[in-house]
């Protein structure tokens, strides 16, 4: 089982606290078909029970602060820190779909830091 890889890049000139959808793109390496990686807000990460989710960050000069669990299921058993290099592992035993809070930073804005709530789905293998 691989582990999914997903990258947040932000549009660090143009970011606002009301734009986060238009700014910040999230894209993943698992081949999702109905994913939306140019809208943040309705990105989803499809994943199986015991698979690693790997969070980085891009260009220079931005940085991931933290991730918490919001409404749905805890999907995470792991969740993505800074004391695990942002990898979380999700849950061998949960299905379900899962809203959780990334928030990160850029230098130099004083909006800084902004919150994103994308989503992550499970699925047991085969199912």
């Amino acid at each position: 089982m691989a582990n999914i890889n997903v990258l947040v890049t932000v549009d660090t000139a143009n970011i606002t606290p009301t734009n986060l959808s238009t700014t910040v793109v999230l894209t993943d390496d698992n081949g999702d078909s109905d994913d939306t990686p140019g809208n943040s807000t309705t990105f989803d990460i499809h994943a199986t029970p015991g698979q690693t989710v790997a969070f980085t960050i891009a260009p220079t000069g931005t940085s991931l602060v933290s991730f918490s669990q919001e409404d749905g299921v805890e999907v995470f058993s792991v969740l993505p820190s800074s004391d695990n290099g942002f990898i979380g592992t999700v849950s061998e035993t949960i299905t379900g779909e899962e809203e959780f809070n990334i928030t990160f930073n850029v230098d130099g804005n004083a909006d800084s830091p902004f919150t994103l709530d994308p989503k992550v789905k499970t699925e047991q293998p085969g199912g």
